[in-house]
């Protein structure tokens, strides 16, 4: 064998990438779309039984694999390998992750071209937006969030109001929330913003009202007695941390803390089946359109990196695209003319 097998070419792709600074759930995701149509590339292949014979990475395995065993051929063959037991979205997300990886590969002198095109994707389907229906359903989450769990064992209804209020004011996703400091509120009063690291490390600022601001600030009230040894006026001190530790939550914790106050609120029934905390996100961008904001301002507000993404919330509120129809020129005129006695 000679040059570097495809695990070590994934790596320093890997490590390329990570000069970056993506999320540790990006990278983990470049390395199992990668790695995984690789061994679907090994088994399609290899010799014999590939890697369930020799193992994953051993020499019947992905471990085998040098870039030369990557061509056309081998890559349709994973890859419809792959779309056997795959979504069409979890497709689309290994043929990025691996043009990518070839795109480095071009540029690092390794490879002459970027072979992808000869993989057709499937093509992208336009996802609705998973929005919590009903009029009340943010009142009552407040409600439920400002009355203590009786059922928990360190209850602290005013960290759980504002991290409600977050959702549902800002429409931040779940890592963007958790990982929020002190810091992140600035600006002059009448013009205050929240800061706020959201993929790829990309800043966005996101305006804020005073009660906002006035729930959170009653939170850390709370949190100075409970956690007296928190700096509370350091900037880089976490903002959201748990009743029992004080440490920041993980991604799992926060879910079943909202998770619990849509149960307690009476509206879990209306969450919609595979969204959880995003179902907050989804139904602040829909609220928005129908209440003024246009696509491109919340395009800004969310962190989208493609407009296309943003549109598909107009899909999901009827009252946007009724008051554009509605608006036209040609439906006064039409109005004018049906209201007229027509022969018979």
């Amino acid at each position: 064998m000679s040059g570097p097998t495809f695990p070590e070419l994934v790596e320093r792709y890997l490590q390329d990438l990570g000069v970056r600074k993506p999320s540790p759930h990006t990278l983990a995701a470049y390395r199992r779309d990668l790695l995984g149509v690789g061994r679907r590339i090994a088994d399609a292949t290899g010799p014999g039984a590939g890697a369930e014979a020799a193992g994953e990475d051993g020499p019947g395995g992905v471990g085998r694999l040098t870039l030369g065993d990557l061509d056309k051929r081998a890559l349709r063959a994973g890859f419809a390998s792959w779309a056997d037991d795959h979504a069409a979205s979890s497709i689309r997300r290994a043929w990025s992750a691996w043009s990518s990886f070839f795109d480095f590969l071009v540029a690092e002198d390794l490879a002459d071209a970027n072979p992808m095109s000869a993989v057709t994707p499937p093509k992208a389907s336009r996802s609705r937006a998973k929005v919590i229906r009903g009029r009340d359903v943010a009142p009552r989450l407040l409600e439920a969030a400002a009355t203590p769990d009786e059922t928990a064992r360190h209850p602290w209804p005013e960290r759980d109001v504002a991290l409600v209020a977050t959702f549902i004011v800002t429409g931040v996703r779940l890592s963007e929330a958790i990982s929020l400091a002190i810091g992140a509120f600035e600006g002059p009063d009448g013009a205050r913003r929240l800061v706020v690291t959201g993929k790829g490390d990309k800043t966005r600022t996101i305006p804020i009202e005073a009660p906002y601001e006035a729930v959170v600030e009653r939170y850390l009230r709370t949190r100075a007695e409970r956690f007296p040894r928190h700096e509370l006026d350091h900037p880089a001190t976490p903002l959201f941390v748990r009743a029992d530790t004080g440490t920041p939550p993980s991604r799992q914790q926060v879910q079943h803390w909202i998770d619990k106050l849509y149960r307690r609120a009476g509206v879990r029934a209306q969450v919609p089946p595979g969204a959880l905390v995003h179902a907050l996100r989804h139904t602040f961008a829909t609220s928005a359109l129908d209440h003024g904001v246009d696509v491109v301002e919340l395009q800004e507000l969310l962190g989208h990196a493609s407009l296309e993404t943003t549109r598909r919330y107009l899909e999901a509120t009827g009252a946007r695209l009724r008051e554009a129809v509605a608006a036209h020129p040609a439906q006064a005129t039409l109005r004018d003319f049906a209201g007229r006695d027509t022969p018979s």
